[in-house]
């Protein structure tokens, strides 16, 4: 599924941001880019999807070997990759675009709180017990 635009916005910014500040992150991981609707106040837990956390979860306890097709016209970087060490949620409040505020979420957290909770969704005040708080365009 094509990722949202403003979904997209985060990200581009977010791959940056991970650029300069990799030393703060394991060396190998997969991560997810979400984020809290523009009208919304929380984040509905059902957007990250059972393959999105069976993926991640696979990630930081085992590896994910992914292979890349060569068929495509536009070609690949390389033929193959093995991802293991971590499985991250990066997750932003999208109440402007201007907002730098995002969070830093192991899956295994993630998924702790979810079940310990009757909600059916997270908000901010959620993130920060479970994740850490980080601003784009800062390094660390």
């Amino acid at each position: 599924m094509p990722r949202r635009r403003d979904e997209a916005k985060f990200h581009t910014k977010l791959v940056k941001f991970l650029k300069y500040n990799k030393q703060i992150f394991p060396k190998s991981y997969l991560f997810e880019t979400k984020i809290i609707r523009l009208n919304d106040t929380s984040f509905y837990m059902r957007e990250l999807s059972a393959k999105e956390e069976k993926k991640l979860l696979k990630a930081k306890h085992s590896a994910v070997i992914q292979t890349h097709s060569d068929i495509s016209r536009m070609g690949t970087n390389c033929d193959g990759s093995c991802v293991s060490g971590g499985g991250l949620i990066f997750i932003q409040k999208f109440t402007i675009p201007e907002n730098k505020i995002f969070y830093s979420i192991d899956i295994e957290d993630f998924i702790n709180k979810r079940n310990s909770m009757a909600r059916k969704s997270m908000t901010v005040e959620h993130f920060k017990e479970i994740g850490r708080e980080l601003e784009l365009y800062k390094i660390y």
